[in-house]
This record gives C-alpha cells, sequence and structure tokens, in this order.
C-alpha cells in the first residue's frame, strides 16, 4: 500500500500486462493531474491485482521490469443494503462504501421509501453508481472495485437473493460481530412488521435515530472493523 500511495496516480486497467489507459483516464493524468513523462503510477484490474508503471504521455503505460502483484484476499465479503433516498445522496454512500472497502453494495426501494423506481431508471443510476465507486477506488488507491448491484425493487426480493443470514438495523439489535457480513439500513421511516418479519436477525449501530445515509456508513465501520480484528 505504501508504493501506492507514493505513486503520483492510480488507475485501473483492462489488462495488467500490457496495460492501457482509458481517454477518460489519461485526460484525467495529464490535464487534471498534470502528470510528466516518467512519474510513477499504480495500476490495477479491480480485481486485487496490481503493479507499478511509468507515465509516458500516452494511453500506453510503461511497465519496465515490474512484477504484477497480488493483494492479500478477505476473510470474507462484506455487502451493505440500504434504502434508497431523495437527492445525491446515495452518490456520496456509494463514494464514501468505496472507500471504507464494501465489496457489495446494494440500492433498495423499500415499503417506506420515499422515492419510486422502476426498473429502467434503477438500471441507469446502477451504471452512474458502478462510475462513482471506480473513481472512488482510484481516489482510495484500492486494488479493488465493488460491485454496485443491481436495484432491488422490495426488500423481499433481496433478502431472497441472500438468503437467512441478512441483518436488519434496528434500534435494540445485537452488536456487530464478525459473523455479519450483510446489514440493511431502511429508510428514515423505518421497516414495516412486514419487512421485519422477512429476517430474524437484528443489530444495533451507535448514536440516536440515524439518518440513512449515516447509518449506512456506521455498520460499514463497524463490519470493517470486525473483519480487520477477528478475520
Amino acid at each position: 500500500m505504501n508504493e501506492r500511495r507514493q505513486a503520483a496516480a492510480h488507475v485501473f486497467v483492462a489488462d495488467l500486462t500490457q496495460p492501457v489507459l482509458s481517454e477518460e483516464d489519461m485526460y484525467h493524468l495529464s490535464k487534471v493531474l498534470r502528470l510528466r513523462g516518467g512519474e510513477v503510477v499504480s495500476v490495477s484490474d479491480g480485481r486485487g491485482s496490481w503493479r507499478m508503471c511509468q507515465y509516458r504521455q500516452s494511453t500506453i503505460l510503461d511497465i519496465e521490469a515490474s512484477e504484477i502483484r497480488e493483494a492479500p484476499q478477505q476473510s470474507r465479503e462484506l455487502t451493505v443494503a440500504f434504502a434508497v433516498t431523495k437527492g445525491d445522496k446515495p452518490d456520496l454512500v456509494v463514494q464514501k462504501l468505496t472507500e471504507l472497502g464494501i465489496e457489495h453494495i446494494v440500492h433498495l426501494i423499500t415499503e417506506r421509501c420515499i422515492v419510486r423506481w422502476d426498473e429502467d431508471k434503477g438500471s441507469k443510476n446502477q451504471i452512474r453508481w458502478q462510475k462513482i465507486a471506480r473513481e472512488a477506488a482510484m481516489q482510495s488507491r484500492s486494488v479493488t472495485i465493488p460491485q454496485v448491484h443491481k436495484v432491488f425493487l422490495s426488500l423481499e426480493a433481496f433478502v431472497a437473493s441472500r438468503g437467512p443470514n441478512v441483518a436488519f438495523a434496528e434500534p435494540g439489535g445485537q452488536s456487530i460481530d464478525c459473523a455479519i457480513s450483510v446489514i440493511v439500513i431502511g429508510p428514515e421511516g423505518g421497516f414495516t412488521h412486514q419487512e421485519l418479519a422477512l429476517s430474524q436477525q437484528r443489530v444495533s449501530l451507535p448514536g440516536g435515530i440515524l439518518r440513512s445515509e449515516t447509518a449506512a456508513l456506521a455498520a460499514a465501520v463497524l463490519m470493517s472493523q470486525q473483519r480487520v480484528q477477528h478475520g
């Protein structure tokens, strides 16, 4: 990680054996960051592999004698699912969950959501959020890009896709421990009784009544801490 932090930039490429920048990344390095030829950049495939390269003011990076390295695999992958809110708050949540190392990000339309989307609008936002996740992973020098899943139009559909090991963030629940890897954050109006019946697992978050976006980040921090401490 120290090498990636010291690099002038960090980018994602499709093939580490022949790293080629996209036009958008090339513009960012040359016009926004104003890199000069010969500066060191780190590159990753977004799936845990990475290497150091030299920038040559072209879309093709110079790999010189650098070797491809693999980041240590996580003991388990973490998922945060949260009810969609109005405005650009979901964008911020995706960005911060990426920075915190969450592997799976899921947006939900629950019974008490103010936002109501159809599949088409959900798909368009999913594409945009995946781009936000990629940009956040570049900024944080991560070698993995989280998967932003399709928008689930009901909580029931999401729970059915994940099985019984889904925990709802609810007051009075248990503390988050190393057994918890999927947490669902409800809307500010909370879950309905019918939704709560979908899973028996409850976890509590610190503080009082949190906004949905705050709760999502708190859950991510606590799960990440448990993974670091206990694997």
